[in-house]
């Protein structure tokens, strides 16, 4: 039995515990707002192997990222404003959908968003994908303005556009885990 480790417990209005090992090996429990501490505890301690096996390889994974430079990013910050509003227009007329805006972010953890009100957020990061893949990220939060989950119509509408969308999908999978970045 491995020891146990320090986490921060998250409250939040789930049903379910979820761990995750931040990249730093930090350990994050989310748990349903009236569940015992000592529930959580317990559940921690029965996960305790996956968190060890999860750390290591975040470890790993730290150890190849490439932190981009103030310089990198100002770079594609400025390709991303140059392309993707563009690029999202084309696919926005062929889907026949309006985004109410496009704006470009610094986001590390996702590569675009559709809020409710159908504006558009896309990572600066989405510049350093094949073209291909630009354009899965594009319908993708495009087809989210009919269709606001990932749901069986979500993929059927996106595939209306994209009919690889869910081999573009598997294709960005493999991207991220060869090209890890911070």
């Amino acid at each position: 039995m491995t020891p146990l480790t320090p986490y921060t417990v998250v409250r939040t209005r789930r049903r379910t515990v979820q761990i995750t090992v931040e990249l730093t090996g930090e350990v994050i429990v989310r748990a349903p707002a009236r569940l015992s501490g000592r529930a959580i505890a317990a559940f921690v301690a029965e996960k305790a192997d996956w968190i060890v096996r999860a750390q290591a390889a975040q470890q790993a994974r730290a150890a190849h990222m490439h932190v981009l430079t103030p310089a990198e990013t100002a770079a594609l910050r400025q390709a991303a404003h140059e392309t993707l509003p563009a690029l999202t227009a084309r696919w926005a007329q062929r889907m026949g959908v309006s985004p109410t805006g496009v704006r470009i972010t610094s986001a590390a953890r996702r590569w675009g968003s559709c809020s409710a009100k159908n504006s558009l957020c896309f990572s600066l990061r989405v510049m350093l994908l094949p073209e291909p893949l630009r354009e899965y990220i594009v319908v993708h939060e495009l087809s989210h303005i009919r269709q606001k989950n990932h749901s069986p119509a979500f993929y059927a509408e996106a595939a209306r556009y994209l009919p690889d969308f869910v081999e573009r999908k598997r294709q960005l999978r493999d991207w991220e885990r060869s090209h890890p970045l911070v």
